[in-house]
C-alpha cells in the first residue's frame, strides 16, 4: 500500500506562543482527538514551565497517546540535555549565521555533540540562510555523515529545489518532512513566512505527486503539518482542516 510507511504529525508553531501549560495540555488534547501520531515542538514557543522541566511535556504528551518527534533548534537552544528529558526523537536545526564556513563548522560540532545522546539532528532547508539550495545542502551533507536532513517542501518550492533530486541523492539522510504549502511563486526574497506558508492544498506544492515519490524512495516515517499562515482561521480550525487534506491526499495516492 502507497505511503504506509508514514505516520502523522502536527507542528505547535500553528498555536504561536502557548502562554500556559494548560493550553499545551489542550494543544495536545486536540491533537489526539484528530487522531495524529506525533507532535513537533516549537520549543522558544513553549511556556516557561515546559521549557524548564522536559519531563513535565514527556508527561503530557504520554497521557494523551502522542509521539514527541522532535523540536525546533537554533543550535543554542534548546539544550541536548532538554531534548533527552522531554523524549524527542529530533532537532530539526535552523542556522542564522551568514557566514558559511563558520556554519558549516558550528554545525559540525554541534552534530557531534548530540550524537552520543540519541537525538538526531536534521538540518532544515531554510530559505535566506546558508543551505536553502540543493548545492549548499549537498556541500554540508556530503562532508558531515551524522547529519540528516528535515525537508521542508514549502522551504523547497520557494527555493527552487527539485525535490525528487533531494530524493534521489539523500533518500536514506531524510529524517522528517515538513509539509506544508507555498502561497505563489514570488522572489525568494519576498517570501514572507506569515503570508506565503500556507495549509496544504492553498497553494502551488503538488502534495500528490510528492508524497508519491517519497514513497517511491523508501521514505518511512513522521509528516509533519506545518502551518504559519493562519489567514481568518483558527489554529484549531486550520489544523484539523489540513490533518483531513493530507489525510485525502494520501488515500488517494
Amino acid at each position: 500500500m502507497v505511503g504506509e510507511g508514514f505516520k502523522l504529525a502536527v507542528g505547535t508553531i500553528a498555536w504561536g506562543s502557548l502562554k500556559s501549560v494548560e493550553d499545551f495540555r489542550r494543544v495536545a488534547r486536540f491533537l489526539a482527538e484528530v487522531g495524529v501520531e506525533g507532535v513537533g515542538i516549537e520549543y522558544r514557543l513553549l511556556p516557561r514551565e515546559l521549557r524548564t522541566k522536559p519531563e513535565a511535556l514527556a508527561r503530557i504528551l504520554g497521557e494523551a497517546g502522542l509521539e514527541n518527534i522532535g523540536s525546533y533548534s537554533n543550535l543554542k537552544e534548546p539544550s541536548i540535555e532538554w531534548g533527552v528529558g522531554s523524549g524527542a526523537k529530533i532537532y530539526w536545526v535552523v542556522s542564522r549565521e551568514r557566514d558559511c564556513a563558520k556554519a558549516d563548522a558550528v554545525l559540525g560540532e554541534y552534530v557531534l555533540r548530540a550524537r552520543s545522546s540519541g537525538i538526531t539532528v536534521a538540518l532544515h532547508n531554510h530559505l535566506r540562510t546558508c543551505y536553502d539550495d540543493l548545492e549548499d545542502l549537498s556541500r554540508i551533507l556530503d562532508k558531515t555523515r551524522d547529519l540528516a536532513l528535515c525537508l521542508d517542501t514549502a522551504h523547497a518550492v520557494a527555493a527552487n529545489i527539485d525535490l525528487e533530486e533531494v530524493l534521489k541523492l539523500y533518500r536514506d539522510r531524510i529524517a522528517l518532512v515538513h509539509l506544508k504549502d507555498l502561497r505563489a511563486r514570488v522572489s525568494k526574497s519576498s517570501v514572507r513566512f506569515k503570508r506565503d506558508f500556507v495549509n496544504v492544498g492553498e497553494g502551488i506544492v503538488d502534495f500528490k505527486g510528492f508524497l508519491k515519490m517519497l514513497d517511491l524512495y523508501g521514505y518511512k516515517g513522521y509528516l509533519m503539518l506545518e502551518i504559519e499562515a493562519l489567514g481568518s482561521m483558527d489554529p484549531y480550525s486550520a489544523v484539523r482542516l489540513g490533518v483531513e487534506r493530507v489525510r485525502k491526499i494520501l488515500k488517494d495516492l
